[in-house]
């Protein structure tokens, strides 16, 4: 029996998500900016939990390359990676479909609350949708495309 795998990701195009971890001059400001965008995505992890209506553990950091991976893992099955680099590219990844929905729901609701209201934050939520593993998903080459469009190294 072949398990299907799902995701939920969400990609800050529009560049509003708080804990995003913005470019720095010095390696003083670097810190405090890191600490800053950590702290951020605490607030943005707790209010996301108590939309979820589970707990939600934090699993640590990885860098893999140049890339550093913030990791969660839910109580009840799946688990998170955030990627802090502008731009923030977050994705949620299930083995069911009940549980990929309900994770769905409760980030747009988490979203909505802490973003500003703006045509640009409704265009980011909307976009929102539960993939397959055989729909396009996020990777770490797609991201770098993302951000030299931008314009950042």
């Amino acid at each position: 029996m072949k398990t299907m795998c799902l995701s939920v990701p969400a990609v800050d195009v529009a560049e509003v998500f708080p804990f995003a971890v913005r470019k720095t001059k010095t390696l003083q400001e670097s810190f405090a900016e890191q600490d800053r965008a950590k702290a951020a995505l605490v607030t943005f992890v707790e209010k996301l939990e108590k939309q979820y209506g589970q707990t939600i553990y934090y699993m640590g950091l990885d860098v893999i390359g140049e890339k550093s991976y913030e990791r969660f893992i839910f109580d009840k099955g799946g688990f998170l990676e955030v990627m802090t680099e502008s731009p923030v590219a977050l994705n949620a990844h299930f083995v069911h479909g009940p549980q990929a929905a309900k994770f769905m729901d409760a980030l747009k609701k988490t979203l909505k609350s802490i973003l500003p209201s703006e045509p640009r934050t409704q265009l980011l939520i909307d976009s929102i949708e539960i993939q397959t593993e055989e729909d396009a998903s996020l990777t770490v080459e797609g991201w770098r495309k993302m951000k030299s469009i931008r314009g950042v190294a």
